[in-house]
């Protein structure tokens, strides 16, 4: 199994890690997923029928249970980023502690996401590629929330500050990790519609995002503080730190998962 312990790391590097935090804890990081899918299940199984025969009921049923998902699945992301940094700097991990650390940051992150979603229609408008600009330059900007406890604003000059002169770096990792995201889905895609059931595709789709999503999570994490090791020195200063942590430090001796 990988290590990981902190230093710096190559594109291909960070995403082995990402899979190696994710194999040690992978049921943690299933169960908060699924329990935060199932409102977004929901959504699409009902979405199924016809819609001449929606009514207002069913309408603002299914714009509450959207509301539901958008939050359920923001503080599961986040709640995944909290655990997985815990076990990545080898410090007491605990799901359900990250879970409800993190809820109160929900409708920040949520209100970064919609920041970010007009800045992507921007870059989409500049040619298309300034869409991979802004995916670089504000990369860290949900970890800085998280981890950091950072305002909105303070995240997106955070995760600006952290992508300095490392934007090529960052965009690799990204586009490598949502590569083999896309094409793990894609075979999902392709058994499902063998099976010519579109409850069972949306069922399979949802399944997959549970099981498969952590892993993009980690990756952003770990790429977060591999910015921050080759800007900050972070390795160094949380081995400092740690010092007087027995624990900690027989943890960081060992270093691996």
């Amino acid at each position: 199994m990988a290590e990981t312990r902190l230093r710096v790391r190559s594109v291909s590097e960070i995403v082995d890690a990402a899979f190696a935090l994710y194999r040690r804890d992978a049921g943690q990081y299933i169960l908060v997923m699924a329990v935060a899918s199932i409102p977004q299940l929901v959504i699409q199984l009902v979405g199924r029928r016809d819609s001449s025969s929606l009514g207002f009921s069913t309408l603002m049923f299914t714009l509450m249970t959207g509301l539901v998902s958008a939050l359920t699945l923001t503080a599961a992301s986040a709640a995944i980023v909290k655990f997985g940094s815990e076990v990545y700097l080898n410090e007491r991990a605990d799901l359900t502690e990250a879970l409800r650390s993190v809820i109160p940051k929900t409708f920040e992150i949520i209100g970064a996401g919609f920041l970010k979603g007009i800045l992507y229609f921007v870059g989409f408008l500049c040619f298309f590629v300034g869409i991979f600009y802004v995916a670089a330059r504000f990369f860290a900007v949900n970890s800085a929330i998280v981890l950091e406890d950072a305002g909105v604003g303070e995240a997106f000059t955070r995760s600006s500050e952290l992508s300095e002169d490392r934007k090529r770096h960052i965009l690799n990792t990204l586009l490598l990790v949502w590569i083999i995201y896309f094409l793990l889905s894609v075979c999902v895609a392709v058994v499902a519609t063998l099976l010519r059931s579109p409850v069972l595709t949306i069922i399979g789709s949802t399944i997959f995002s549970i099981v498969g999503y952590p892993i993009v999570a980690l990756t952003s994490m770990l790429l977060y503080y591999d910015c921050r090791i080759r800007g900050e020195g972070f390795d160094i200063e949380w081995m400092a730190s740690s010092m007087g942590r027995p624990d900690t430090a027989a943890a960081a001796n060992s270093a691996t998962l």
